[in-house]
C-alpha cells in the first residue's frame, strides 16, 4: 500500500465515524460539508484502488503470433466458466471489435471456448457456417452477422473460423437473435429443400419473403389476418422439416445439427408473430410507440434468451459458449438499472434483457464483462459519428479511467463491499453509445469492466 493510499484511507476512516456521531446533526443543519469531504476522499481511494488491482491491457488488437501475456490473468477468472458474454457500449467502435476479436481468440486457444454466438440471427449465421468451404471469410462476414459489425476489425475473426473449421478444433459460428433474415439464408434452404421437394422448396422461400414484409405492415387488423396465414405455412414447413429428418439430412452433411437449427428458426417465426410482432404493428401505427417499443423490445430479449438457453444445453451441451452483444442485452439485471435509455426515452421501469433471462443455472456458470470507453468517437448506427461525451466526477469512466494505459479491465466478481470497492456497490453513471447517461449498480451489471482509453468509428 503506497503512501498516498495509507493517508486516504486513514482520513476517510476517520471521517466515516465522525459522520457516525455527528450525522444526524449535520442533516439537521443542512449541512453538506462532511457527505462532501467524504465523497472526496472515497473517490481517491476508488481510483487508488483501480490503480491498485486493475489489470492492463496493453494491446486491443490480435498479433500474429500472439503470446496472449497482458490477457493471461483472465485464466484463472474465466477457466471454469461455461458462458462469457462480451458487451459493447456501443456498435460502430472500432477498439471495442477489435479488443473483442482478441478476446475471442484468447478464449478459444487459451480456454476452450469453441462456439461464438452472435447478437445476430440464428438463422443467417446457420446457413454462412453451413457453407463455410464454399465462401470467403468476407463473404461469411457479411451473410451472417449484422452490418453493424461487417467491419475491417472483425475481418481476421472470421478469416480465423474459416481457418480453424479445418482443423480438431474449430470456432463454431452462430447466433441468437430471431430477426427477419436475408436473401442468403432463404436461398441455402431453399436449394436444400428443393433435393427432397420442390415444392415446399418454393413454399419456404415465398413465406420467408412474406415474413420479411410483415415487418412494414401499420395496420393491426391487416396483420392479423396476414399472421394466421403466414403461421399455417410455417407450421406445414416445420412438420416436412421434422417428417423428413433422414432424407433432409443425407443431403445436408456440412453442419450435424443443422435440421435442428432449422427447426428452431421456424420455432422462432411463430414464436415472434404471436408475441413481437403485434407490438411492432402497433408501433408503427403510432399507438402508444414508446410502450410498443418496450414491450417489442422485451419480447426480442425473451426469444434471444431462451435462443442462449437451447443452444447451450440442447445443441452444444459440452461446448463452452462466447456471447457477442450489446451491453444492453448482455449485462446481467438490466431490471434493476436505476435510469436506462431504451431507445425511445431515460427509463425507470426497466424491462429484462437476455442476460438477466437466462436460467439460473447458466447465469451462475457466466461471466459477463462490459465494455465502455474514456473517450473518442464512433458511428451511431445511421453512420454518423459522435463524440464520447465527458464524465462526470464520480462515474464509472471516471473512477476506473484514470491514469490508464491503453485499456484496463477490473474483476468485479469476487469483490466484497469495502471502503475500496464502495464504488462497485453503489449507483455509478455509465455512458450508452457514449452520450447517454445510466445510472446502475456495477456490480449488478457486470463482473467485469474493460475500459479503453480512445475509441475510434469502425472501418466499413
Amino acid at each position: 500500500m503506497n503512501q498516498l493510499f495509507r493517508k486516504v484511507l486513514l482520513s476517510t476512516v476517520v471521517c466515516s465515524f465522525s459522520v457516525m456521531s455527528i450525522g444526524q446533526v449535520a442533516y439537521m443543519s443542512g449541512s453538506t460539508l462532511v457527505d462532501k469531504k467524504n465523497r472526496i476522499s472515497s473517490e481517491l481511494i476508488w481510483k487508488e484502488s483501480v490503480r491498485s488491482n486493475a489489470n492492463t491491457i496493453t494491446s486491443i488488437k490480435a498479433e500474429k503470433n500472439d503470446q496472449y501475456s497482458d490477457l493471461m490473468f483472465l485464466k484463472p477468472i474465466l477457466t471454469h466458466k461455461r458462458i462469457v458474454s462480451l458487451g459493447e457500449a456501443s456498435h460502430g467502435t472500432s477498439e471495442y471489435n477489435s479488443m473483442k476479436v482478441r478476446l475471442v481468440k484468447f478464449l478459444h486457444e487459451e480456454l476452450g471456448y469453441d462456439v461464438i454466438a452472435f447478437e445476430s440471427n440464428l438463422a443467417d449465421t446457420t446457413a454462412a457456417y453451413a457453407q463455410i468451404h464454399n465462401t470467403t471469410p468476407e463473404e461469411l462476414m457479411k451473410s451472417s452477422v449484422y452490418g453493424v459489425w461487417q467491419v475491417e476489425e472483425n475481418l481476421p475473426l472470421f478469416e480465423y473460423i474459416a481457418q480453424q473449421s479445418n482443423t480438431d478444433h474449430p470456432l463454431i459460428l452462430t447466433g441468437f437473435d430471431s430477426q427477419g433474415t436475408s436473401e442468403s439464408f432463404i436461398k441455402f434452404v431453399e436449394a436444400w429443400f428443393a433435393k427432397v421437394d420442390k415444392n415446399k422448396a418454393t413454399a419456404f422461400a415465398q413465406t420467408e419473403r412474406w415474413y420479411l414484409k410483415l415487418n412494414m405492415v401499420n395496420k393491426v387488423d391487416d396483420f392479423n389476418i396476414q399472421k394466421k396465414k403466414i403461421k399455417e405455412k410455417y407450421i406445414t414447413l416445420q412438420k416436412f422439416v421434422r417428417d423428413n429428418k433422414a432424407e433432409l439430412s443425407r443431403n445436408q452433411k456440412e453442419q450435424l445439427n443443422l435440421i435442428s437449427l432449422v427447426d428452431r428458426v421456424l420455432q422462432n417465426r411463430l414464436d415472434m408473430l404471436d408475441n413481437y410482432h403485434p407490438h411492432i404493428v402497433n408501433l408503427l401505427a403510432g399507438v402508444d410507440p414508446e410502450k410498443h417499443l418496450k414491450l417489442g423490445s422485451y419480447e426480442r430479449d425473451r426469444v434471444m434468451a431462451d435462443n442462449v438457453e437451447w443452444l447451450a444445453e440442447t445443441v452444444y451441451p459440452e461446448e463452452k459458449i462466447i456471447l457477442w452483444g450489446h451491453n444492453y442485452h448482455i449485462r446481467k439485471n438490466n431490471s434493476t438499472m436505476i435510469t436506462e435509455h431504451n431507445g425511445y426515452d431515460y427509463d425507470n421501469n426497466p424491462y429484462p434483457t437476455v442476460g438477466e433471462m437466462l436460467p439460473y443455472s447458466l447465469k451462475q456458470a457466466g461471466y459477463v464483462i462490459g465494455l465502455y470507453a474514456y473517450e473518442g468517437s464512433a458511428y451511431k448506427n445511421n453512420g454518423e459519428e459522435e463524440q464520447v461525451q465527458p464524465h462526470k466526477k464520480g462515474s464509472l469512466e471516471d473512477i476506473v479511467g484514470t491514469e490508464m494505459g491503453p485499456a484496463r479491465f477490473i474483476n468485479m466478481k469476487d469483490e466484497e463491499l469495502s471502503p475500496t470497492t464502495e464504488w462497485m456497490y453503489t449507483p455509478r453513471i455509465a455512458k450508452a453509445w457514449g452520450v447517454l447517461d445510466e445510472k446502475m449498480i456495477p456490480r449488478d451489471q457486470y463482473d467485469g469492466i474493460l475500459l479503453i482509453h480512445k475509441i475510434h468509428p469502425s472501418n466499413h
